[in-house]
């Protein structure tokens, strides 16, 4: 892609008329309104997915949880934490120190950092209890971020200091803010750095800061100052890029600043707002930054998506009715969310930027990655009540992991005899060790002829390599710390999950999750409401060359084609029997964001299904002897759909365990199953389009009365 900011007399598009201005460096990106790097030719005309209107004050922060299922939103005296699905209120945490300025979650997600005006709290978000105070601010908190890796927490205030706190140290190191209010602080991606904006809003003839300094020594790094090397006013917010060698700044002169950290220099600044710019972030795409602005007159409160490099505009919309105050993005890069002095949240569907990228379960896998002990960054032990909850993002790379018993339900799949041989080794994989497959209930489906003989024969199996076998689930789910549902047949998994729900075990779901889409929708509710976490996939999703396109090796995936057998049981929608491996495969390539199918046959008569996804991108599943496919992006072809083993998914399996992080969202599980439902509902009517949010409303609807019958 290459760079425009070279020039300094530029074309400025001002309402419909064009100006002819002379600029300071750094100079301006690109803002005319035909984006090069994307698929549309016009920036998209963006439409809030949701609106949320329950707010009865300035919305001024928010953050998404880890697993994108939790949006977090501060307002006057305390936090609300939304269900991002059903846009319920969750949970919410009072603070009584004004308007929420900053919000923050920790890796592991289980704690969340919020500030106001002079107090800055740290709660264990699933009690809702208070584990620590972080005590001397002088003003408001106006930012809060945990570090990468969960042991230490930037703040931000406008008594214009930045402290780093160390959780298991009394005092914060900390770093002064140049005389100016700071108004937003951001860490590197690899912990080494910490960021800070800066600038009072009260005083416009001040320029704007944006400072940079070693996260452990407080050495100043980078400092960028005044109209010729930042912002003429106030810089109002500041990000890094996920590889950390870009920073982006938002001010009060109408400009987002990008910085290159490895040249010392600003590169340039992206025009397109009319109104004051209050916050910016990158997009995980490497490719784009997402800002919003507002204030100082009325109208132009815009949320605005651009490439950072180009300049080049995306997409745009006029997000609320009074200023923007708050942005966030999901882990996943799929939704944004706003917040504005309107009082109200808008959340904004940004998938079509996410096309290849990890899910927010992915991205999470790193976290503590270069910790091997649950320490703090002294290398002392963790023993405050904050302590051990962070040492949570870490414990799973311990050099010893805890040993965990695993349990199986149903023996009339291969899939437990090769789990357990994996497992319960010799010399296990050390991505295998330490969980041990202990106790299995055999029970299988009588009206499933497969079932039927096969449970006696692999029960055997299991008997001879150590594992015990007991008479019922709840029997199981008592003797075990973890538990893998292989029943093949979908349709008990509902009823089977609930005893391990309830005993509180981390629960791996075989394909198909279930026997129908409304039974998944279900059971991830039910999971919910238990607070214990699930997750399914096909062991196709872990092949080298699916999970290489998925990366980006291709860049921005068109078309996707991927082939597997479908056998057929009557008893189960057509392709959640075993079409599920190759669609999986598809999916794991293409990402979520389909909206419909058709379903038609090959040439040869087999089962073909079109999926088109947002983007004009279009998905194909075709049944077939083998495993299969091709991908097609903007950096050429690849093969994908093949079947590498069992193993990368019981180390994924593993892991998850350890961490409770699925590797796989419910987002993503639940459209691979709305896919295949809706390609029943096209041959249902004879080969028409079906849209995917018509078989998820209808079975949401039918999940809901499911639920509401459990005792």
């Amino acid at each position: 892609m290459q760079r425009r900011w070279g020039m300094i007399f530029v074309l400025v598009t001002v309402g419909s008329a064009l100006a002819i201005d002379v600029v300071p460096a750094p100079v301006p990106l690109n803002v005319a309104k035909k984006p090069s790097g994307k698929d549309a030719s016009k920036p998209k005309e963006l439409q809030p997915s949701a609106r949320l209107t329950s707010f009865n004050n300035w919305i001024t922060a928010l953050a998404f949880s880890l697993d994108d299922k939790i949006l977090a939103v501060g307002v006057k005296d305390g936090v609300q934490l939304i269900d991002v699905e059903t846009k319920e209120i969750r949970q919410e945490l009072p603070l009584k120190a004004g308007q929420i300025r900053a919000l923050g979650y920790s890796p592991d997600g289980k704690v969340l950092v919020a500030g106001g005006y002079q107090r800055c709290l740290v709660w264990k978000v699933d009690s809702g209890e208070v584990v620590q105070e972080l005590k001397g601010h002088r003003a408001y908190v106006t930012g809060a971020a945990f570090s990468p890796d969960g042991q230490r927490i930037a703040t931000g205030c406008e008594d214009e200091n930045i402290r780093i706190w160390t959780l298991n140290q009394p005092a914060p190191l900390v770093l002064k803010g140049k005389g100016y209010p700071v108004t937003g602080v951001a860490w590197s991606p690899d912990g080494s750095l910490v960021a800070a904006s800066a600038g009072d809003e009260t005083r416009s003839t001040k320029p704007g800061l944006v400072i940079i300094w070693d996260s452990m020594t407080g050495a100043e790094k980078y400092a960028f100052e005044g109209p010729q090397n930042g912002h003429s006013r106030a810089a109002t917010g500041i990000a890094f890029s996920t590889d950390g060698k870009f920073v982006a700044s938002s001010s009060l002169d109408e400009h987002v600043n990008i910085y290159d950290l490895a040249a010392n220099k600003p590169l340039g600044f992206y025009g397109g707002h009319s109104r004051p710019t209050n916050a910016v972030l990158f997009h995980p795409d490497q490719e784009t930054a997402i800002s919003i602005s507002g204030g100082r007159a009325v109208g132009k409160n815009e949320l605005n998506v651009w490439e950072f490099e180009s300049g080049d505009e995306l997409a745009t919309a006029e997000a609320h009715q009074g200023r923007v105050s708050a942005l966030a993005l999901s882990h996943d890069g799929r939704i944004v969310a706003t917040g504005g002095y309107d009082k109200t949240v808008a959340l904004w569907n940004v998938g079509f930027l996410a096309i290849g990228l990890p899910t927010a379960r992915e991205k999470a896998e790193n976290i503590g990655s270069t910790t091997t002990k649950a320490t703090g960054t002294t290398g002392k032990p963790l023993d405050s009540p904050a302590d051990a909850l962070l040492a949570l993002a870490v414990a799973d790379v311990a050099d010893e992991p805890k040993a965990m018993r695993a349990g199986i339900i149903g023996l009339d799949t291969s899939h437990v005899v090769a789990f357990t041989k994996t497992l319960n080794a010799e010399n296990p994989n050390p991505a295998a060790a330490g969980c041990r497959v202990v106790a299995a209930y055999p029970k299988g489906s009588p009206d499933i002829v497969d079932s039927v003989i096969r449970v006696p024969g692999y029960t055997e199996d299991l008997k001879k390599l150590g594992v015990e076998i007991v008479d019922s689930i709840e029997e199981l789910a008592q003797r075990v710390d973890v538990v893998f549902l292989e029943s093949n047949d979908g349709r008990p998994h509902f009823e089977q999950l609930i005893p391990v729900l309830k005993a509180g075990k981390p629960c791996f779901i075989d394909k198909p999750i279930a026997g129908s889409l409304a039974d998944a929708v279900a059971i991830f509710e039910t999971s919910r409401k238990y607070n214990v976490p699930v997750f399914s996939s096909s062991s196709l999703r872990f092949g080298k060359n699916t999970l290489a396109v998925r990366a980006g090796s291709l860049g921005r995936v068109t078309r996707c084609v991927t082939t597997s057998p479908a056998k057929l049981e009557a008893t189960h929608p057509d392709l959640f029997w075993y079409g599920i491996h190759g669609v999986e495969s598809l999916f794991t390539v293409m990402g979520t964001g389909c909206e419909s199918v058709m379903r038609g046959k090959t040439a040869d008569g087999n089962i073909e299904v079109v999926g088109q996804w947002s983007g004009d991108r279009i998905g194909v599943f075709q049944e077939g002897k083998g495993y299969s496919g091709s991908a097609t992006g903007e950096k050429g072809e690849s093969t994908v759909g093949s079947y590498d083993g069992y193993d990368p998914l019981v180390f994924e399996i593993v892991k998850f365990f350890r961490t409770g992080r699925t590797p796989v969202s419910e987002l993503e599980t639940l459209e691979i199953y709305a896919f295949m439902e809706a390609a029943d509902e096209s041959k249902r009517q004879g080969g028409a389009k079906v849209t995917l949010e018509s078989v998820l409303s209808k079975a949401r609807e039918q999940a809901r009365q499911k639920i509401a019958e459990l005792k």
